[in-house]
């Protein structure tokens, strides 16, 4: 496992995934590139899905250094999202501003 890793689990049948993931996807690439992500097909990753807790879509996992740091399940803030990496990625990488 990276660093700093982000997880989404969805469904194809999901609205709510489909419908969220194109925005946590822009926020993660435009203000923390260095997150290595991985989106994962809840169905086609049962097992991992189910070791993790995950048994609800979307979810959401932000792991540092191995460690889950953050969960969310189902429609997420994204201020809520970006103020739960944030000062985790700074101390990291540096002050995202600069």
């Amino acid at each position: 496992m990276e660093t700093l890793e982000f997880w989404y689990f969805y469904q194809d049948d999901c609205g709510i995934c489909h419908a969220l993931w194109p925005k946590v996807e822009q926020l993660l690439q435009s203000k923390f590139p260095q997150i290595k992500v991985q989106r994962l097909d809840a169905r086609q990753h049962r097992k991992l899905a189910g070791q993790h807790r995950m048994l609800a879509v979307p979810g959401l996992l932000f792991f540092v250094e191995g460690r889950e740091h953050f969960r969310a399940n189902g429609l997420v803030h994204l201020a809520e999202l970006e103020a739960k990496i944030s000062p985790v990625y700074e101390a990291y990488f540096g002050d995202l501003n600069n």
